[in-house]
């Protein structure tokens, strides 16, 4: 039975997390404000294809600052990324999803890429994160990497 107390995960506040996490990929929310909805020991599960990028390993990702690290490098190599949810967030219990879509324009420096900086992308994904004691906990992400590599002219396209 889903937990519907005020504030429970997975209800309303927890779908508001989630939002406020997405809203950080965009940039929209500061640093220093991520203690207040991010746990300190924070654990991400994702393929590996984002190496191919030159992003660290975000299978190794443990705290919050590593998060923060890896956003870093994803607004870095998208200067205007946006992340648009869509469906969700959908929650339940301490789990909250989304589907997203992702645009931006490449800023250059993926070392395997062979377009030029200023090409537009387009690629989507899904996450669920975990809540625990009010503050995202645990994500959970499968983006549409290898689309994103064709883009960039990274990996061939078939």
């Amino acid at each position: 039975m889903t937990d519907v107390r005020p504030g429970a995960p997975g209800t309303e506040h927890g779908k508001v997390l989630f939002e406020r996490f997405v809203d950080l990929w965009n940039g929209e929310v500061d640093f220093a404000d991520t203690p207040e909805f991010i746990a300190d020991d924070f654990t991400v599960h994702s393929a590996e294809l984002a190496r191919y990028l030159g992003f660290p390993d975000s299978r190794q990702i443990t705290t919050r600052e590593g998060l923060l690290g890896w956003v870093t490098s994803v607004r870095t190599l998208l200067h205007d990324v946006r992340f648009t949810t869509d469906p969700g967030p959908i929650g339940e219990g301490d789990l909250v999803a989304g589907g997203y879509i992702v645009t931006g324009t490449y800023a250059g420096g993926a070392p395997t890429a062979t377009v030029a900086p200023g090409t537009k992308v387009r690629y989507a994904g899904m996450s669920i994160v975990r809540i625990e004691n009010d503050r995202i906990a645990e994500y959970w992400v499968l983006s549409d990497a290898l689309g994103l590599l064709s883009q960039l002219g990274a990996v061939a396209r078939p």
